[in-house]
């Protein structure tokens, strides 16, 4: 399942709730947290555990409001072996997902969705971080974008 939350007020945390109450693993995208601020993911289920990115660093200079960021949700009682897989992007959250006989990475990526030459760049740039997996030795790629 997938969410784009414009925010993170009581009333996104809210349904954030909700939604993990009904799924395995849940894409969250746009909740505007900076890295300080991710750790209050965690608090959204007892039953769930997070990974995700801020999409501006804590040494930029806001103007006007927070934006960007992705994370990924899933049930801590799955039977999977769960990494997070490290990227250098503010755009993209990533799992790799074992089990017994499967391997699985889930990403969760933010595009840019201007049609300017630099939001394209960014875009090639982005799909070079993901491309830039090994994904051979996987039996499955769950792949959420947000354009």
């Amino acid at each position: 399942m997938t969410y784009n939350s414009r925010g993170f007020n009581d009333s996104k945390r809210m349904y954030i709730a909700h939604l993990l109450s009904s799924c395995d693993i849940l894409y969250v995208q746009e909740h505007w947290l900076s890295e300080e601020q991710l750790a209050m993911l965690n608090g959204l289920s007892s039953v769930h555990l997070t990974t995700g990115v801020s999409g501006f660093s804590n040494k930029d200079v806001l103007s006007g409001r927070p934006y960007g960021g992705c994370s990924i949700f899933w049930r801590r009682d799955l039977k999977l072996t769960v990494t997070q897989l490290a990227t250098t992007s503010r755009r993209i959250s990533a799992l790799l997902l074992c089990g017994n006989d499967f391997k699985m990475i889930c990403i969760n990526a933010y595009m840019p969705c201007e049609s300017d030459v630099s939001s394209l760049d960014e875009l090639s740039f982005q799909l070079s971080v993901v491309s830039s997996k090994d994904l051979s030795l996987l039996d499955n790629l769950l792949h959420n974008s947000s354009f």
